[in-house]
C-alpha cells in the first residue's frame, strides 16, 4: 500500500520517520495520521523526538536487525526505543545526522565515506556485509537514495557504478526517479519497510507508480 501525505504542510516524510518492518519512529505531532501510518506500514508507532527535535529521519538509520543513532539523543528517547526491545546503539561520532549517511536493507549497507571509521560497528549492528561509498558525487547516501528488501529508488543523476553496486550489494531492483514532483532527495520524500510507504503529498503518478514498480508495495 502506498499513501501521499504531508506533516503539517510539510510534504518532505522521510526527514520525520524512521521505519523498518516492526516499529515506526515519528514526530510527535502528526495528530490524524497516526493511523495512516500504522495501516500502512503495519507497525508499531512510537511517537517521539530525537535529540528534542522532529527528525527522526535524518537521526535514525537501520534495518529489520537494529538501528543507530547519533551520540546527541536523549537519555528518555533512547528509553523509549530500549524499552521496545529493539536491537540498538549509539553511534559515538561528531555526526549527527545518520539517517542521511547510510542506506541500508536486510542484505547489505552502503556508507557514506564520512562515516569510514565507524564501518565495523555498523557493520556489526546491521548484520549486513557493508561498503563505504558515495552514490554519484553525493556521500549522504540515505538521502539520495531509499530501499527496502524488494527494491531502490536512487537519485537521477547516480551513474552506472551506483546502479551496480547496490544492485550487488543490498541484492534489490534499482530505478532513477524522484518524488515529491521532481525532487531527487529520495531519502527526504518516503517512509518505507516491506510492507507499504508513505510519500510526499506533491509525488505525481509517474513517481509513484516507480515506487510500486520497484519497490514492491
Amino acid at each position: 500500500m502506498i499513501k501521499q501525505l504531508k506533516f503539517s504542510g510539510n510534504p518532505f516524510v522521510g526527514i520525520f520517520s524512521f521505519t523498518n518492518n516492526s516499529i515506526t519512529i515519528a514526530r510527535e505531532d502528526i495528530g490524524d495520521h497516526a493511523e495512516a501510518l500504522k495501516e500502512v506500514l503495519e507497525t508499531e508507532l512510537l511517537l517521539s523526538t530525537v535529540a528534542k527535535t522532529d527528525l527522526a529521519g535524518i537521526y535514525i538509520t537501520g534495518n529489520n536487525n537494529g538501528i543507530i543513532l547519533p551520540y546527541v539523543i536523549e537519555n528518555e528517547e533512547f528509553q523509549f526505543i530500549e524499552d521496545l526491545g529493539i536491537n540498538s546503539c549509539v553511534l559515538n561520532t561528531k555526526e549527527t545526522a545518520i539517517g542521511n549517511l547510510v542506506l541500508s536493507n536486510d542484505k547489505g549497507a552502503i556508507i557514506s565515506p564520512i562515516l569510514k571509521n565507524e564501518q565495523k560497528i555498523i557493520e556489526d549492528l546491521l548484520d549486513v556485509e557493508t561498503v563505504v561509498a558515495s552514490i554519484g558525487n553525493h556521500k549522504y547516501v540515505g538521502s539520495v537514495a531509499k530501499a527496502n528488501n524488494i527494491g531502490c529508488l536512487i537519485h537521477k543523476e547516480s551513474k552506472e557504478e551506483d546502479v551496480m553496486l547496490i544492485k550487488d550489494l543490498l541484492k534489490v531492483d534499482v530505478k532513477m526517479s524522484t518524488l515529491n514532483r521532481g525532487v531527487p532527495y529520495i531519502g527526504a520524500c518516503m517512509i518505507i519497510n516491506d510492507k507499504g510507504a508513505i510519500v510526499g503529498e506533491s509525488t505525481t503518478g509517474v513517481e509513484l507508480s516507480y515506487v510500486e514498480d520497484i519497490m514492491g508495495v
